[in-house]
Order: structure tokens, then sequence, then C-alpha cells
């Protein structure tokens, strides 16, 4: 069993927050390269995750890595995935799936500028 140093009271307080009875939005910055990654893959392992890893590009780009977050979290045995045609309605199947079962959302490598720009241009 492998052992996660130095981030115990992060996680306990995440862990915490997760098993609660209401949604919850934690957002976790800070400089690049102290272990924010690392901390929140250790947080997920052990429940459903849809990781998306936000990309220094264009909106449309961001829309389809979005999508394919999605549905391979929904349909892991589908080689192809549908696209959403909007934000909305990613964000749609989000909630719908929130609604299901509680799952973790992770948006990493979050650029303000670029994803702003990508929900704007809708």
């Amino acid at each position: 069993m492998s052992q996660f140093y130095c981030r115990e009271d992060e996680l306990r307080k995440l862990n915490k927050r997760y098993v609660g009875d209401k949604f919850e939005c934690i957002v976790i910055y800070g400089r690049r390269r102290v272990g924010k990654t690392a901390l929140i893959n250790e947080f997920c392992k052990d429940k459903p995750t849809i990781f998306f890893s936000a990309l220094n590009t264009t909106g449309r780009e961001n829309l389809e890595a979005l999508s394919k977050s999605i549905m391979s979290f929904e349909r892991p045995d589908m080689e192809s995935a549908p696209e959403f045609r909007s934000y909305d309605a990613a964000l749609d199947e989000l909630t719908a799936l929130s609604k299901e079962k509680r799952i973790v959302f992770v948006i990493d490598e979050y650029e303000k500028k670029y994803l702003f720009s990508s929900l704007d241009k809708q």
C-alpha cells in the first residue's frame, strides 16, 4: 500500500466534505508544482470521478475534451464519444449524473482566461 505524505490534514478535510449531505464546490489553488494534482488524485482514488484537464487552447477543443471526460465516465466501453453542442449541455449532463450518485468533478490545469473565454464565446 502506498503512503501519501504531508497532506493528511488536507485529505481528511476533503473526505469530510465529501461525505457531507450537501453539494460542495471546493477550489484548490496555489503555486505550480506543490502537489495539488497529487492531492486531488489521492482524494479521488476510491470515488467516482470525472477528471477534466483544461487545455490552453480553443473553446471548441476544450469542449471536445470535456465531452470525452464525461462520456468516458458515463460509458467507458464506448470507443468514440459524442461531443456536447455547448458547455451548458455538458454541465447539464454533469448535473444529471450527480443526481444519480455522488460524483467528483475535477477541472485540472485551470487557466481562468482560457476557460472563461471558452464559456463566453457560446
